[in-house]
């Protein structure tokens, strides 16, 4: 058991090989919850959604009567997230911070996790609630990055609320905050060109994407966590969580902002489709590392 943990946290082995491990110590100690719930945690970070719920689910079944575990609770909900089952995420948050509430804990993760599924459930005000608590607990806990990303949902709910203002503000005092966020400044951006600062917004997003970092890290490799992630609208929606309106707006900025030679779109077909030619075209103006 401690060999599995320990190997597990030092990571040690490809992530694949930690659920397998757990099932070694699973078929040696079948009958403790304790197993069943870290492979289940094992399987949520390698987005195996379906069964992690199953390894939470026998997890639950095995705990002794009157026993509840925050953490399984959390857990499971975020498996749920990963199959879209939001009023069962919602559940389990709701029951993981009730739990906590009765003890005298507070949870900032599972907030703003359950702020996520407020967000997918369309109940706005809910889910920026649970940002502001989240980050709230965050700044006391002097958590700085965790507090930076729960106060910045909570400004791109602004926006989807219509209140543009409150959710500039507040981005801009995040992205002071956590100067090497390309996020906050792209959903800035976006809210610029639309209420008509089109300058100011190519100059945000220039400042973003080429000062602040590609996303490259070494010449001719992948980017991660670039600008060229914003041309992604499913990865905007379903993997970075922005609310639609923010997407929408990210992609009429996208769509406005001039491309660099309009009439030849670097060797891309002539029926190329305008996401491509947006996409080739950002990275031959240096936004986008090729």
């Amino acid at each position: 058991a401690y060999l599995c943990t320990h190997m597990t946290r030092r990571q040690l082995f490809p992530r694949g090989c930690y659920s397998s491990l757990y099932g070694i110590i699973i078929d040696l100690d079948p009958d403790s919850f304790v197993w069943y719930e870290r492979r289940g945690q094992v399987l949520v970070d390698a987005n195996r959604f379906k069964e992690a719920l199953e390894s939470f689910n026998k997890a639950v079944e095995l705990t002794p009567p009157n026993y509840k575990s925050v953490g399984l609770l959390a857990n499971r909900g975020l498996a749920h997230e990963g199959l879209y089952q939001w009023q069962e995420a919602l559940d389990d948050y709701n029951e993981a911070i009730d739990l906590g509430k009765s003890i005298g804990n507070k949870y900032p993760y599972v907030l703003n996790s359950r702020g996520n599924v407020f967000s997918s459930l369309g109940r706005w005000e809910e889910a920026r609630a649970d940002y502001l608590a989240s980050a709230a607990i965050f700044q006391e806990s002097r958590m700085l990055s965790a507090t930076i990303f729960a106060a910045g949902n909570a400004a791109l709910v602004s926006a989807q609320l219509g209140d543009d203002d409150t959710a500039v503000r507040e981005l801009k005092a995040q992205a002071r905050r956590g100067s090497a966020s390309i996020d906050f400044r792209a959903a800035i951006a976006a809210l610029e060109w639309k209420n008509g600062h089109e300058e100011q917004a190519i100059k945000t997003w220039n400042s973003a994407c080429k000062n602040i970092r590609s996303g490259q890290l070494k010449p001719g490799g992948p980017t991660y966590d670039s600008c060229g992630d914003f041309t992604d609208t499913t990865w905007l929606l379903k993997i970075r969580r922005w609310p639609p309106r923010m997407v929408e707006l990210m992609q009429n900025f996208l769509e406005g902002m001039p491309l660099i030679d309009d009439e030849e779109v670097y060797g891309l077909p002539a029926d190329a489709s305008p996401r491509a030619k947006l996409t080739q075209s950002l990275k031959k103006s240096g936004y986008v590392a090729t």
